[in-house]
């Protein structure tokens, strides 16, 4: 074990935050904290939205959410794309060549979300969202106008995102972090003031909580194109489209990743509320939210290491790599007792958090920590994965499990009448465990250079 007395003198020396050890601590200590205040309002904005939309309208809030996100998998995976480019260029010194690429993928961001909003204005006359999510009567209208109205919210966001994909490149994750924080608070700020002075209205709360977020994303793309990024601020004379093929080489395998995963996710919260009711899908992601918080901590400690993996493999640093796997192995472990704690502690954290309006399923809760168990193995390695951009086999695993999963979890759904659990038994069987086997062996393929599908 490393001596405290060899740690404490780093720590106060300025020289180790510029290098990627220190770069990482940083930024992991920073965003720890805004992480968990984060999740601490969220907690709160739930509560306080449960109180003023009813479990109905919160289920369809829920559901309408989550397809929306589907539009952000149409970057082709060109934010990741740049992410990987913008590491590469920085760990190899050629930092002029980074704004030909971010000025680009911003032009092509804008163009995408153009197409997309005519797509979605000639489809939008032929969907029935209200019969589509199993919507009341009395829901379907307001449910319309509020998918048609946020959508175009949405485009906006999703050109205004890219800034997340630079700070993950640049290692700072911790001031996205600060972003999404103040996008909450202003949230919670909202709602507080609709619940006090309005009608239940899902539409009001749509416009608060994507507003909110493309207000601050905005201010903070300004402001740090104008000071810390300056170099790298998007401008028409930087836009090349030649370098199109460089970002979108890797980035249509990230898309077809995303686009795999977001539909599992998205298809969850259709099935249930179709085939279960709206109501159901209230139960599914309030537990998710619950279980979400323990892993949450090994998630903020992935994002900087996506680029600090990416760093290290340009530099042919493979001992970093290797004791990084290790010391995520034994944070695993703790974080598995602190799923069991959280089982354990369920019925009363819910009612503190939520009063009796969602009942505890122990099964139902066992589940999902067995998920979020194999979540956290696969995100040991798939950080990894990714920053080296060999994932043509990871991304056939997804299409191809995405798919065995959808089946088995409408048989276990619609057949067996196993409803939520069935989701999470087909997701653990035949998704996320055969995911955390596969790359952890295809991560020492590749620090091994094994050839073949590894490598590609």
């Amino acid at each position: 074990m490393t001596n405290i007395s060899s740690i404490l003198p780093k720590i106060f020396n300025k020289d180790y935050y510029r290098s990627r050890n220190g770069k990482i601590i940083a930024n992991l200590s920073a965003t720890i904290v805004l992480k968990y205040t984060d999740v601490l309002i969220s907690l709160i904005v739930v509560t306080i939205t449960l109180n003023y939309l009813d479990k109905t309208r919160y289920g369809l809030w829920t559901a309408l959410y989550s397809l929306l996100n589907w539009m952000f998998l149409f970057d082709i995976g060109i934010g990741n794309g740049l992410r990987n480019k913008f590491t590469e260029l920085k760990a190899t010194n050629k930092c002029g060549e980074i704004k030909y690429y971010v000025s680009t993928a911003y032009f092509i961001f804008g163009i995408i979300a153009l197409i997309l909003s005519i797509v979605f204005i000639i489809l939008s006359r032929f969907l029935e969202w209200g019969r589509i999510l199993n919507a009341p009567d009395v829901l379907k209208g307001e449910l319309s106008l509020t998918i048609n109205v946020i959508f175009f919210v949405m485009c906006i966001s999703f050109v205004l995102k890219l800034i997340n994909s630079i700070l993950a490149a640049d290692l700072k994750n911790a001031v996205s972090s600060i972003i999404l924080l103040v996008a909450h608070i202003l949230s919670l700020v909202g709602i507080l003031f609709l619940s006090k002075f309005s009608t239940p209205s899902i539409l009001k709360y749509a416009l608060l909580y994507t507003g909110s977020n493309i207000i601050i994303t905005f201010i903070a793309s300004a402001y740090l194109f104008n000071g810390k990024y300056k170099e790298y601020k998007p401008h028409i004379k930087y836009i090349n489209i030649s370098l199109w093929n460089d970002l979108i080489s890797v980035g249509w395998k990230f898309f077809f990743i995303s686009l795999t995963m977001n539909l599992m996710l998205s298809a969850n919260g259709l099935i249930i509320s179709n085939l279960l009711g709206p109501e159901y899908v209230t139960d599914y992601s309030i537990n998710m939210k619950y279980f979400s918080i323990a892993t949450m901590l090994f998630s903020i400690l992935v994002q900087p290491l996506w680029t600090g993996y990416g760093d290290a493999y340009h530099r042919k640093d493979y001992d970093w790599i290797r004791k990084t796997f290790k010391y995520m192995q034994k944070l695993l472990v703790i974080m598995t007792g602190v799923l069991v704690l959280m089982i354990v502690a369920q019925k009363c954290a819910f009612r503190i958090w939520i009063g009796d309006k969602i009942q505890v399923d122990y099964q139902l809760s066992i589940l999902f920590a067995i998920y979020y168990l194999f979540y956290m193995v696969n995100n040991i390695y798939n950080p990894f994965i990714n920053a080296t951009s060999k994932i043509k086999l990871q991304m056939i695993l997804y299409i191809i499990l995405s798919i065995l999963y959808l089946i088995v979890c409408l048989i276990f759904v619609k057949y067996l009448n196993l409803g939520i659990k069935g989701i999470l038994l087909a997701l653990v069987l035949f998704h996320d465990l055969p995911l955390a086997i596969l790359t952890k062996i295809q991560s020492e393929k590749i620090l091994n250079g094994v050839p073949g599908i590894w490598q590609k």
